[in-house]
Formats: C-alpha cells, sequence, structure tokens
C-alpha cells in the first residue's frame, strides 16, 4: 500500500490529542462497530491520517489491516474519520499506529479548518504570555 509519510504538511502536537477509537468489522453484511471503545492519544495529523498511540492491539486476531473509527476534537468541532493501519511500532506498553484516512474530502477540510483556528488561539495565547 501507498502512503504519504512525507508529505508537506503534518502538524505534531505538544500535548497529544485525546481520542476515542472504535474497531470496525468488515463482514458481509457491511461494515459495523464491534462495540468496544479505546481511548488514545494523537500525536500528529496531517489532513490525509494520523500518528497515534494506544496500548489497545489493534491487529491482534485479524488477517487484515482493520479500518478504525477515530473521534476527536482540535478546536471546537468533533471530527470522525474512518481510516485503516498503515504501520504499527512498538512504544512503550503500548503502539503507535499510522492511520491513513479514506477519501473524505469533507473531513479533510474540516482538519485543516480546525488547525487554522487552533493554531491562531496558540500564537495569541504565547503573545500574551510572553507580554
Amino acid at each position: 500500500m501507498f502512503f504519504k509519510r512525507q508529505e508537506g504538511f503534518r502538524f505534531a502536537f505538544d500535548e497529544p490529542i485525546q481520542a476515542k477509537v472504535k474497531k470496525l468489522i468488515n463482514n458481509q453484511s457491511g461494515v459495523k462497530n464491534d462495540g468496544e471503545i479505546f481511548e488514545a492519544s494523537i500525536l500528529d495529523i496531517s489532513p490525509h491520517g494520523i500518528k497515534m498511540f494506544a496500548e489497545a492491539n489493534f491487529n491482534e486476531n485479524v488477517s487484515q489491516a482493520p479500518l478504525l473509527e477515530v473521534q476527536f476534537v482540535l478546536d471546537s468541532s468533533e471530527i470522525i474519520g474512518v481510516g485503516e493501519i498503515v504501520w504499527t511500532k512498538e512504544f512503550g506498553q503500548g503502539k503507535q499506529y499510522g492511520i491513513i484516512f479514506h477519501d473524505q474530502s469533507s473531513l479533510e477540510d474540516l482538519i485543516i479548518s480546525e488547525l487554522k483556528v487552533r493554531r491562531k488561539k496558540e500564537i495569541a495565547q504565547a503573545k500574551l504570555t510572553n507580554s
């Protein structure tokens, strides 16, 4: 699978963003949630995907890369993205995961606009702190 890990726009967070993750099961009747919700931390983001840390093992007992539904808030709007794991790396008591979102242009636009607002607020806060 080809993915753009070297794409020009990635935003790394000083403090990870908390997220809720649901593992989706793809079977003959379609895609459905397996019911379990996991906690995760988003380490960086691009309009097309995220790098996150979780103590859960999403690759366990699956023959193909599972689909994940990731819910998080960057500034004020709840963002829900569906994507698949493209890489996994052991890290401490859990794993880091590279998730690429499926083609969702409205999701890309929402991520970009939320990051712009968040960054403007961070810059304004830094100016107030330094004054």
